[in-house]
Formats: C-alpha cells, sequence, structure tokens
C-alpha cells in the first residue's frame, strides 16, 4: 500500500512537470540555463553559506551540555550527510535524520534521543522562521497590482493553512501530549515491545517539551538564525536574475522565494516536490510578468544545485565511513 501511494505521489509530481514543460518555451528556458555560466558557483558560494546558518541554527536545539561534544564544523558535515539522504531516500525529510542521530552518537557521544529531540525542535524552528519570512511576501502580494485575485487568494490561504498547522505543531509539543498519549496506549497494552517502544517515546516527549519551557532564549536565536537563513535564500533568487540577464526588483524577488518556499513546503509529500516546484515557478513567475520560461529555468538552476549538494553530502558520508572503519581496525589491532 506505501509502495503503491509513493507510485502514486510520484507519478503526480511526473504529470506537474510534464505540463510546466509544455506551459513554457522549453527551449527558451535551456538557452537560460546555459546562460548561468560560472554563475552557479557564485550561487553555489551563497548556499553553502546558508547551510551553514541553517547548522548554527540547530546547534542551539541541543541541550548546552551537548553541544560541548561537537564543533560546529561536525555538526555542518553530519547535517550535510543527513541532508543527502532526506534528498535520495523515499521518506523524504525522514530518511536523513536518524543519519544524523547515528553520526553524532558514533562521534561525539551524543545519545541518540538528544539528538532525535533536537531534530524535532529544529524542524519547528525552521518551519516557523519560514512562516516569519513568508508574512511581508504575502504582506507585498496583497499591495501588488500587477497580480491576480485568485493568485492572492491561494496565496493567503496558503500561508494561513501552513501556520495553524505548525502552530499546532508547535502546542502538540511543549504540552506534551505526544507522552500523554503514549502513557495512555501503554495502558491498553500488554505487549512488552510495544510498551517499550511507547515509554523510549514518552521519554523523548520529555526531552523536548521540557526544553521549550527551560530554553526560550535559545529557541528565539535558533528562529533567528533560520531567519537568516531565509532571507539569505533571496540573494539566489537575484543572482539568478543577474546572471540570466534579467533585471527585478527586491519586491518581486521575496515574493518568488517566499510562495516557491510555501510551494515545496506544501507539496512535501510529493518525492522531492518534482513538478509542484517547477508548475509553481512557471505560475509565480508568470504572474509577476516575467517569462514562464525564466521560472522553469530558475527550477531547474535550483535542481541542479541540490544535485551538487547531495553528492557533496554523499563524498563526506564515504569518507567518514571510511575514517570509522580505519579506527575500528586500529582498536582490533590494539
Amino acid at each position: 500500500m506505501k509502495k503503491l501511494v509513493n507510485l502514486t505521489l510520484f507519478l503526480l509530481g511526473c504529470g506537474l512537470l510534464v505540463w510546466a514543460v509544455n506551459a513554457v518555451d522549453t527551449k527558451n528556458a535551456l538557452e537560460l540555463l546555459m546562460k548561468l555560466g560560472f554563475g552557479f558557483f557564485a550561487i553555489l558560494l551563497l548556499y553553502s553559506c546558508i547551510t551553514w546558518v541553517d547548522t548554527l541554527s540547530w546547534k542551539y536545539n541541543f541541550h548546552p551540555d551537548s553541544v560541548q561534544h561537537f564543533s560546529n564544523k561536525q555538526l555542518w558535515v553530519f547535517r550535510q550527510i543527513g541532508e543527502a539522504y532526506n534528498t535520495i531516500t523515499p521518506l523524504g525529510t525522514l530518511g536523513g535524520e536518524p543519519v544524523k542521530a547515528h553520526l553524532l552518537k558514533e562521534h561525539c557521544n551524543v545519545s541518540l534521543k538528544q539528538t532525535l529531540s533536537s531534530l524535532i525542535i529544529a524542524r519547528t524552528t525552521f518551519l516557523a522562521a519560514l512562516i516569519i519570512f513568508c508574512i511581508p511576501g504575502i504582506f507585498l502580494i496583497l499591495n501588488s497590482t500587477n497580480i491576480s485575485s485568485e493568485f492572492k487568494t491561494v496565496s493567503l490561504v496558503g500561508l494561513a493553512s501552513f501556520s495553524l498547522m505548525i502552530f499546532l505543531f508547535f502546542i502538540f509539543q511543549i504540552t506534551g501530549t505526544m507522552g500523554k498519549l503514549c502513557q495512555w496506549f501503554s495502558s491498553k497494552t500488554k505487549n512488552p515491545s510495544a510498551q517499550s517502544f511507547l515509554e523510549k517515546l514518552i521519554q523523548l516527549d520529555k526531552l523536548f517539551s521540557i526544553y521549550y519551557r527551560e530554553y526560550p532564549k535559545r529557541i528565539f536565536i535558533s528562529i533567528l538564525l533560520a531567519l537568516l537563513g531565509w532571507v539569505l535564500g533571496l540573494g539566489e533568487v537575484y543572482l539568478i536574475f543577474y546572471f540570466l540577464g534579467f533585471s527585478t526588483t527586491f519586491t518581486d524577488v521575496w515574493i518568488i522565494e517566499a510562495m516557491a518556499q510555501l510551494v515545496k513546503a506544501g507539496s512535501f509529500f510529493i518525492p522531492l516536490s518534482i513538478g509542484a516546484l517547477e508548475g509553481g515557478l512557471v505560475l509565480i513567475f508568470s504572474s509577476l510578468g516575467y517569462p514562464g520560461s525564466l521560472g522553469l529555468a530558475a527550477s531547474l538552476i535550483g535542481r541542479v544545485k541540490q544535485l551538487t549538494w547531495v553528492a557533496v553530502g554523499l563524498i563526506l558520508g564515504s569518507i567518514m565511513s571510511f575514517k570509522t572503519a580505519n579506527i575500528k581496525s586500529n582498536e582490533i589491532l590494539e
């Protein structure tokens, strides 16, 4: 059943991709893509800065005692490896999180529960920062005379729905609701394995619910750093316009980035958001008066950038595996 659902979603994404390709001048989009040239390295450099800021944001979701076990560089490496697996596995954004937890336990002696707790909090702060980032974008859309009323309505409803889900997710964590539900299920089952699993979830729930109450300042810093990462993403959109020979405005750049991220977040159920992101960017660019082919070209540039960083993550993972194997071999010899 799971495979059938994944296949259906993948085919849905492919259908959206076919629509996006047929809706624009594909030849022009490819010509624009080739025109980027060395500008792609500038985009990669900027994105590396974004990944570093996102890593620091994640760091502030760990207990203060835990951060002494690893350096910023180590955490960045572990994050890149995990994000690579997030991209290439069918589980989407959940595929690489266990990898990050395993690496921190293996190399830095940070418990799995502590890392998983930090990852849940990090996901919340990351999305909370996205909502804050998107609010000015929605304001700019609503005050634009060039955008249709239908697009304004869809954008407003999309942000409101997304904000509500993140707010409920936050309340779910801070109130310890998951722990209470697990305790109820545990009292209803006599299966030792199930009870053991539920007990681990209860302990995990206590970790992040207590963290919210005891370290609000660290949560606030994490959100600010994540927000900085989203703001730096504006530079990536500007660089695409610049190197492809198009002039734009700060307002349009903010609208494009905010809407693109909402489309990506809203299409999480489609593997890699394939088709949804391409179609979304074509519509967004067209709504702002730019060629649809520019939107498709921007999407393809993002895909190439994504694959490049996946390659970086997998290479770092291979190096890390080699170091681990080498250490174990030395321990055996000793």
